[in-house]
């Protein structure tokens, strides 16, 4: 389905890590154009065993004509990278990887529970993903890692921008 799964190495360290996510920044294309018409729409999240020793990577393909799941695949792993704040990808990205080839449909774009652009880095999880599988990708983080916003309205579709420092 891509060619990211025999690309992505496991970094030995955090400094090696830290080269990895620099190295891999500038081949980001913020810009780049969705693929149109726009049909399969992939999200990802992964859960981790109580002791942070395995990790589950899980994804689910929605047709956006009908909103129905049109594939899905789950993959576990063990964790393979220690916690460190800002190189997450790390950790999760084998056990995404997996889940991702197991899939029959080809996803348009990844939307992934994690950060993009807006990362201190600007090289989060949703960036490492796209570049790695050449699909679009953009992250929805639960919480904000930097920059500032406005709560958006309450109304369904409301957006606010993110201005990062």
């Amino acid at each position: 389905m891509y060619e990211g799964h025999a690309a992505f190495h496991v970094p030995a360290d955090e400094a090696e890590a830290l080269r990895e996510q620099d190295r891999l920044r500038r081949t980001v294309e913020p810009h780049g154009p969705l693929p149109r018409p726009l049909r399969y729409v992939a999200g990802l999240d992964v859960a981790y065993a109580p002791d942070d020793s395995r990790v589950a990577g899980a994804v689910a393909v929605l047709d956006i004509r009908n909103l129905e799941m049109v594939d899905h695949a789950t993959a576990r792993r063990p964790v393979e990278f220690p916690y460190i704040p800002g190189l997450l990808a790390f950790r999760e990205i084998p056990a995404l990887l997996d889940a991702l080839e197991q899939l029959k449909v080809v996803p348009d774009v990844l939307v992934c529970d994690g950060y993009g652009l807006a990362h201190p880095r600007r090289f989060g999880l949703a960036c490492h993903l796209g570049v790695l599988t050449g699909i679009p990708t953009f992250g929805v983080a639960k919480t904000p890692f930097i920059g500032t916003f406005k709560d958006p309205a309450q109304d369904r579709g409301a957006v606010t921008d993110l201005l990062a420092p």
